[in-house]
């Protein structure tokens, strides 16, 4: 299992046992250097693992970091699933990115995606409410003034209001489902995207920070006023923990993630527009 280790407060990355040892002895590492594991309540010197007490190498330096100020993995999601972990980890990315990103340990998808379900879950509900509220009041005024447009799929024709909302929801609670499946997706045309800049992390790392930053702001999306300052925000987020996590100047992250998507949807767009047009001659 990988072993996370940190020295004044800056984590110095992820290592193998066998690494660890071998730094210990080579005097990379000091056994007052915090390290800690997925499964550990907290971060304890390298001194206090019996593994390593064999290959630790006396310090001269009294200058060396104590146990009195311990790093702890960011967000709080990292250290457990529970609904203060929740609350908090909104406050880490939205309020302190920067060093949220920088203590965000290499892992796997399940902490972000049970975390992206958590934070998607109130948006979901809130998305079914309200266009259900919207259905029971204005539906069959909607569906006429679809039907007189020609806007109105044939094999729709003949739905009621009720069977209306109720694809609506089904609609709602299958986008849910598929919220990590398409943060997936997105992550790996991002990371293929700062392949150019060198990222320092895998996509792995990419996924990890892009879900945080993403989800964090879920619970906002339906909230009015709010979500036109959550939107730039999350950009904002997600710039700052890609940067952080691989190394890379923001500049050339927005260039990677916001320039470049941008571009391609302008090309896009003007694409359609001429097949359009031209369809109209």
């Amino acid at each position: 299992m990988q072993i996370h280790v940190a020295r004044n407060s800056a984590q110095l990355g992820v290592f193998s046992a066998e690494e660890i040892q071998a730094g210990l002895q080579a005097g990379r590492f000091n056994s007052t250097d915090l390290a800690w594991r997925e499964g550990m309540a907290g971060w304890t010197p390298l001194g206090d693992w019996p593994e390593f007490r064999a290959s630790i190498v006396p310090i001269s330096s009294p200058n060396q970091f104590s146990a009195e100020a311990p790093v702890q993995p960011m967000p709080a999601w990292e250290r457990g699933p529970s609904l203060a972990h929740f609350f908090q980890t909104i406050r880490d990315v939205a309020l302190n990115p920067v060093r949220t990103f920088d203590a965000l340990p290499n892992g796997g998808f399940g902490k972000p995606i049970t975390f992206t379900y958590w934070a998607s879950l109130p948006a979901v509900l809130f998305g079914t409410l309200l266009y259900g509220l919207l259905f029971g009041v204005m539906g069959d005024e909607i569906l006429r003034s679809l039907k007189a447009a020609g806007n109105m799929p044939a094999f729709l024709n003949d739905v009621s209001t009720g069977a209306v909302m109720v694809l609506i929801g089904v609609g709602l609670g299958l986008l849910f489902l598929l919220i990590p499946l398409s943060s997936m997706v997105g992550a790996a045309l991002t990371h293929l995207l700062l392949l150019p800049w060198g990222p320092k992390g895998t996509y792995s790392q990419t996924y990890r920070a892009t879900s945080y930053a993403q989800a964090v702001f879920f619970p906002f999306i339906f909230i009015p006023c709010l979500n036109y300052v959550a939107g730039p925000w999350q950009v904002v987020a997600i710039v700052i923990g890609l940067s952080r996590v691989h190394k890379i100047e923001w500049w050339k992250v927005v260039i990677s993630t916001v320039v470049v998507p941008c571009c391609c949807a302008c090309v896009g767009y003007a694409v359609l527009f001429a097949l359009v047009a031209k369809s109209w001659r």
